[in-house]
């Protein structure tokens, strides 16, 4: 049976990555040893599947990891200072908004844990400060001037 090269050519690729069937590779090995032209297509597609290993596009890629890594922490600080910043504010706010009053047992009443959370808060902000100021500092350092 007589096959064109336009079939082979079709098959070419899945004989090249060795997935078409045993009888579809017979085919293929049977019109290779008669026809020069689609070997040379195969040799053409050995060649070109070769990668040549560049260090260059490894290192700009690791370095592209190592900002986009970088721009992820500096993301997350900048969010917890306006985060921990805003928190320390609103529990300052409701503190003086809510107020205290004498209940009518003599007691006085008032949201007092609103005070040492608004410590709290404003120390995760100045922490927060502090490493992302560090961590530009680093940053600018590592570039090139």
């Amino acid at each position: 049976m007589q096959i064109t090269c336009e079939i082979i050519r079709d098959l070419l690729p899945l004989y090249h990555d060795h997935v078409c069937s045993e009888d579809s590779c017979k085919l293929v090995d049977e019109h290779l040893a008669t026809c020069a032209k689609c070997r040379m297509e195969l040799e053409q597609m050995n060649t070109e599947i070769k990668v040549k290993n560049n260090l260059d596009d490894v290192k700009v890629i690791k370095n592209i990891s190592k900002k986009w890594k970088m721009d992820r922490v500096s993301a997350f600080l900048m969010g917890s200072l306006f985060l921990s910043i805003l928190a320390c504010i609103g529990c300052v706010v409701s503190f003086h908004i809510i107020g205290s009053y004498v209940a009518a047992d003599g007691t006085l009443v008032e949201p007092f844990a609103l005070i040492p959370l608004s410590y709290i808060f404003g120390f995760i902000a100045l922490l927060s400060g502090v490493v992302l100021g560090i961590t530009y500092m680093v940053k600018n350092k590592r570039r090139p001037k």
